[in-house]
């Protein structure tokens, strides 16, 4: 299978490697509804994704971690500070970056293999084109077969992978992941947990994946990053994951795998 078509050729890149996602001093703020008052949600956020390389984000509830991913998507402004995606300065969404939210999102009144070439279509991608890479995506998602199936016909964990493939019809350098498994059930968000390994070992993208479950974001991540407590959220932490992979989900009954569960929540709490 080609994961590489003409017309997806990966943008000019600067200075800082390409995929190398680079958050420098970022800060937050916002206007509440509430009392028109100003409020910071993230005060000073430092941190980079190597090329290919798989960071989790994690954080107490209302750290701003969201808030984090939506501005490296170039979705809200930074009040100070900067990212940069290989070198490039961040000033909006672009075809360098794609999100999977935690909802699927998926359109009612498309097939799977129309939603999945939905953004080509946007980009003005040639049709045909379009669905071949949109057949390649969900054959890498393992949805072949189900291409003419509509959302309602899907389970949950179906529709992220039809998400999933979404964001990676586009080819971008970063892929960025909020929280997209929390609305599964346990045992299909750890088949879940597997299946995008396999995929991220395929397709070899850069990844920031934000989560709430810490077990989760190890067993995914060559590094988690641990924000403190908001308001004025800062990075208080970074955890070298020394795990090989492949790595098996039994990996997570392990002492050492314990140990790293405990460094980090005693880390969380202690923020």
């Amino acid at each position: 299978m080609s994961l590489t078509q003409p017309g997806f050729a990966t943008p000019p890149i600067a200075a800082g490697g390409a995929g190398e996602l680079a958050i420098d001093h970022a800060r937050i703020e916002f206007i509440a509804r509430r009392d028109n008052k100003k409020y910071t949600a993230i005060g000073d956020v430092s941190f980079t994704v190597a090329p290919e390389e798989f960071v989790s984000v994690v954080g107490p509830s209302g750290c701003g971690k969201s808030s984090l991913m939506l501005a490296v998507a170039g979705l809200i402004p930074l009040a100070r500070g900067s990212v940069r995606v290989s070198g490039k300065l961040v000033t909006g969404p672009e075809h360098d970056r794609a999100m999977v939210f935690q909802s699927a999102s998926l359109l009612p009144w498309r097939s799977v293999v129309g939603n999945v070439s939905y953004g080509l279509e946007l980009m003005k991608v040639d049709r045909a084109q379009a669905r071949q890479r949109a057949h390649e995506m969900i054959e890498l998602v393992g949805l072949s077969g189900f291409e003419s199936n509509y959302p309602h016909e899907l389970s949950g964990g179906m529709q992220q992978r039809v998400n999933l493939a979404r964001a990676l019809a586009a080819d971008p350098l970063v892929l960025l992941m909020d929280e997209p498994f929390a609305a599964l059930d346990a045992q299909t968000r750890e088949l879940m947990q597997d299946e995008l390994l396999r995929i991220w070992t395929e397709m070899k993208k850069s990844v920031m994946f934000v989560t709430h479950q810490i077990d989760e974001a190890i067993f995914l991540a060559d590094r988690v990053v641990v924000l403190g407590r908001g308001p004025a959220t800062k990075v208080v932490k970074v955890v070298e994951i020394p795990l090989g992979r492949p790595r098996p989900e039994s990996i997570k009954r392990t002492p050492e795998f314990v140990a790293i569960v405990d460094d980090i929540w005693t880390t969380i709490r202690g923020a």
